[in-house]
């Protein structure tokens, strides 16, 4: 077998090698290319970037041989006229060629005009390209739509727009041919950074959404857990990372966060109270409950922040006289005054607005349509249409400085500290861990110890504990069968009134005499 001899030049070689031009196929068949073409290719005199471009573009291929072209282009950004185009390109003659033209074509036009520039117009420029090399036909048309969609993209424009302006769509004949292309990859970038805003807009109205149920849960007098935010959970999120994000834009201060700082694990013993009457004595007795706490939807809420600018005003309102102020007010289509209005006018709105002249020739006034509706004039009169373009989600804005999170055994809870006190949280995030004996000795022992005083037995059936008769007994039987729990004590009034406190904070005399007065003692001083 004979070495091979690496020194050895092809015969027939065609190689042309610039700074801008790389002929990559070494045995091309240079008798298959029209004189035309190969005239061009003898004297091209645009290759390159020209000074200043500010638009830049690649098509090509890798896969059996490397066929590039790539687009230089300095646009007028007032006017959008390409002042100079160049370009580099690799692998066949042919690619060379059509590169060249595509400058040419467009140079000195619009970017509209160079849009128009079809493979029927390069093709003839060169007189045809062998059957083999029709993919640099194809390149060169969408190096030019890549360009132009470069300079779009770094004037602003999105990817409506860009596909609206170049006609690009990568099912075309050319966009499949081209394995690169420089405008397909922006585009996917563009949709990729769209849907992760669009991500980032859900999650954070999913955020504000759990904020609002906490809101409105809170008003309830009650806590929210991880059941009720799995309700507003974004489905790109899984429950845990969505979680994760509302605990992250909280205050991780919360009230009390665990039950060691609740006070429920309490071991330091307190010097019980002397045995006087006290000045506490006449307070009611039992766990507060929240009064007055207007309920306000989620939906309600939203539905006001989006008629804000604009009222739309309902048949029972009187018709605004001509005077009307600069936020716009719209009636019914049906209450409108159909003398000075013709029906066929009236039937196209589903709702219309009444204002003077004087106001539309006001510079400051401004008509604002609601989301879901645009304004349309017809005949001289303004109304709005329902509008079936789909409605941008914005970007809510979320306040959790009110927020607080107490964590338990086995849930998180959340509530609302501007709506509900951080001692009745405590006593309904007890409710909720559903831990008789921690909540029946927390409750005893706070009261003692807070105010200072027993705690009724019918103080336990109020919200948010709501224990049952039966479960406070049970509780009581169990807790004296637990030597932590030694300081727990039971009193009866004199009319059977059964009081609970703890001897950690209060004596038994002082307790009773407290009881006495609560059950007994005040109704006859009333």
């Amino acid at each position: 077998m004979s070495e091979r001899n690496v020194y050895r030049v092809p015969e027939d070689k065609v190689l042309l090698r610039t700074a801008d031009v790389y002929q990559t196929e070494a045995q091309d068949d240079v008798d298959s290319y029209s004189d035309k073409l190969l005239a061009v290719v003898a004297d091209f005199k645009n290759s390159g970037r020209p000074e200043g471009f500010n638009a830049q573009s690649m098509v090509g291929k890798s896969k059996r041989g490397e066929v590039a072209c790539r687009l230089f282009a300095r646009i007028d950004p007032d006017t959008g006229i390409i002042e100079a185009a160049g370009f580099k390109s690799r692998g066949c003659l042919a690619m060379t060629a059509c590169a060249s033209v595509a400058c040419l074509l467009i140079e000195g036009k619009p970017i509209e005009d160079a849009l128009e520039v079809s493979i029927e117009d390069i093709r003839e420029c060169v007189d045809d390209v062998p059957p083999g090399k029709v993919n640099a036909l194809h390149f060169a048309v969408c190096a030019i739509k890549a360009l132009v969609g470069d300079f779009l993209i770094r004037e602003g424009a999105q990817v409506a727009e860009l596909e609206e302006a170049t006609g690009c769509s990568e099912s075309s004949i050319s966009c499949i041919m081209a394995e690169h292309c420089s405008l397909r990859q922006s585009i996917r970038e563009m949709r990729m950074d769209e849907i992760e805003a669009r991500r980032a807009i859900e999650i954070n109205n999913a955020l504000a959404c759990a904020i609002d149920l906490i809101h409105s849960k809170t008003r309830e007098g009650k806590l929210v857990n991880e059941e009720d935010l799995k309700l507003v959970a974004p489905p790109c999120l899984i429950f845990q990372e969505f979680e994760e994000e509302l605990i992250s834009k909280i205050d991780q201060a919360p009230c009390d966060a665990t039950k060691a700082d609740l006070g429920i694990d309490e071991t330091n013993e307190v010097e019980a109270s002397a045995s006087k009457p006290s000045r506490f004595a006449s307070r009611g007795v039992g766990v507060p409950r929240l009064f007055g706490c207007k309920d306000v939807s989620v939906e309600d809420a939203e539905q006001d922040r989006l008629m804000d600018a604009v009222h739309i005003r309902d048949a029972s309102e009187p018709i605004v006289a001509d005077n009307t102020p600069s936020d716009a007010v719209y009636d019914d289509a049906s209450n409108y005054d159909e003398n000075s209005v013709s029906s066929d006018v009236l039937s196209t709105f589903d709702h219309v607005f009444d204002y003077s002249k004087s106001d539309a020739n006001d510079d400051d006034f401004e008509l604002v349509p609601p989301e879901g509706y645009e304004l349309i004039e017809v005949d001289g009169v303004w109304g709005l249409v329902k509008s079936d373009k789909p409605v941008e989600p914005k970007m809510r804005n979320i306040d959790v400085s009110d927020i607080k999170m107490i964590e338990g055994a086995n849930d998180k809870y959340f509530y609302d500290s501007d709506h509900m006190s951080n001692s009745f949280a405590k006593l309904a995030f007890l409710a909720a861990e559903d831990d008789p004996i921690v909540t029946f000795s927390y409750c005893i022992r706070d009261e003692s110890k807070t105010y200072p005083r027993p705690m009724a037995e019918t103080s336990f059936y109020n919200d948010p504990i709501s224990m049952s008769k039966d479960d406070v007994a049970d509780a009581w039987e169990k807790i004296q069968a637990l030597p932590e729990y030694s300081d727990i004590k039971q009193i009866l009034a004199s009319n059977g009134d059964v009081y609970y406190f703890s001897t950690k904070h209060l004596d038994e005399t002082y307790a009773f005499s407290l009881a006495e007065w609560e059950s007994v003692g005040r109704l006859y001083n009333v």
